[in-house]
């Protein structure tokens, strides 16, 4: 299976709350890195870690993902989008994010996530776009 696709069934998938479709796109073994101001461990490995990792959202008041934009670079494929969680009224995570994936085959092997620096913010758009 091409590598993008791969990535955007797992991603659409997870958008979609089917954890386990998500994770069928995952090696057994599969590594997930996240984003350095993410709130929890720093790294999760195998479907087991990978499920709490996706499950995560649910615990959250309001998230929201986005994927803009997904790129094959060669070596990885490069997932690009929005982030935004909040709890109880109170923002956790508002960002831009990038997520390097590693594919072999039809399976996601690693992801490593990165914060982008952004001026527009979700929350902010959304907002204002609820609010007109």
């Amino acid at each position: 299976m091409d590598p993008v696709a791969v990535v955007r069934n797992a991603w659409d998938a997870y958008s979609a709350g089917n954890i386990d479709r998500a994770l069928r796109c995952f090696a057994p073994d599969a590594e997930w890195h996240v984003a350095e101001d993410f709130p929890g461990p720093s790294s999760y490995r195998g479907h087991d870690e990978l499920r709490v990792l996706l499950e995560l959202p649910a615990r959250f008041s309001a998230h929201h993902m986005e994927v803009t934009d997904i790129a094959d670079m060669g070596g990885f494929v490069l997932a690009h989008g929005v982030v935004y969680a909040e709890l109880d009224g109170k923002t956790i995570v508002d960002r831009v994010t990038i997520w390097r994936c590693r594919v072999d085959g039809d399976a996601i092997t690693s992801v490593e996530a990165e914060v982008l620096p952004s001026s527009a913010r979700w929350e902010e758009g959304h907002r204002r776009a609820s609010e007109g």
